[in-house]
């Protein structure tokens, strides 16, 4: 609910999981599993991969709460322990822009994926209502925080930490432009932006949402929305 409803109502519509169903389908950083299970309750043959132990033993835990299995695998999406051609479908969301080589990982997901398999990949939008305003302007030039903390770790506060956290996680934003040349070995490379939370528009955002919903905000602003999201096909050779 929180999911879906709360936090991002566009995806059940951007990504219609029921697409795959019956499929074989990778997801890369699954985190508790949230999407994992969307995509389990269509039937699909599903691999997990993820950097953290806990992620995969939380999300295996989910599915089968619910009555769905899962493999969860423990590897680095820029050295994917699959065999060549293994997967119809390569799903991840939020996880890539924090890779160090995001292209590297973009090729390994063109190795893995079957002639024809596509990869369905969220990513963070830097032409966004929420990075120009929130993170560049408010973070890097009001706050000062370019000249104190420098840029990565600027971005590295997108991340919510609780209190007392000096870990520095990598981020990383993109354009469409930039978006679209990570895929470029790919065919049939289309590319969406979604993701308006009021509170990314400054002065108006809450009212609009209030007087015009969430969805009328997406339509209207989805083009800088947060989220990048990229469906692409790998060539049939």
């Amino acid at each position: 609910m929180h999911r879906y409803v709360e936090y991002a109502p566009w995806i059940p519509q951007a990504f219609r999981f029921e697409r795959w169903r019956g499929r074989k389908a990778l997801e890369i950083g699954v985190g508790l599993g949230s999407d994992h299970y969307s995509l389990a309750m269509n039937a699909v043959d599903l691999t997990a991969l993820d950097l953290s132990r806990e992620h995969l033993r939380h999300a295996t835990k989910h599915l089968r709460l619910f009555g769905y299995n899962t493999s969860g695998t423990l590897g680095d999406a820029e050295r994917m322990p699959f065999a060549t051609g293994s997967f119809d479908l390569v799903y991840s969301f939020g996880a890539l822009h924090h890779t160090t080589n995001t292209e590297v990982a973009i090729n390994e997901i063109e190795r893995v994926l079957r002639p024809g398999g596509t990869a369905l990949i969220a990513l963070y939008h830097r032409d966004s209502f929420f990075f120009w305003f929130w993170t560049f302007c408010v973070g890097g030039l009001l706050k000062l925080g370019f000249l104190r903390k420098g840029w990565r770790q600027v971005l590295s506060e997108i991340e919510r930490r609780s209190s007392g956290n000096t870990a520095v996680p990598l981020v990383k934003v993109y354009s469409r432009r930039q978006a679209r040349k990570l895929f470029r070995n790919f065919d049939g490379v289309r590319v969406a932006t979604h993701h308006v939370e009021s509170s990314a528009i400054p002065g108006v955002g809450t009212w609009l949402e209030h007087r015009f919903g969430r969805a009328w905000l997406e339509e209207k602003f989805g083009f800088l929305g947060w989220y990048i999201v990229v469906e692409a096909t790998k060539r049939a050779r």
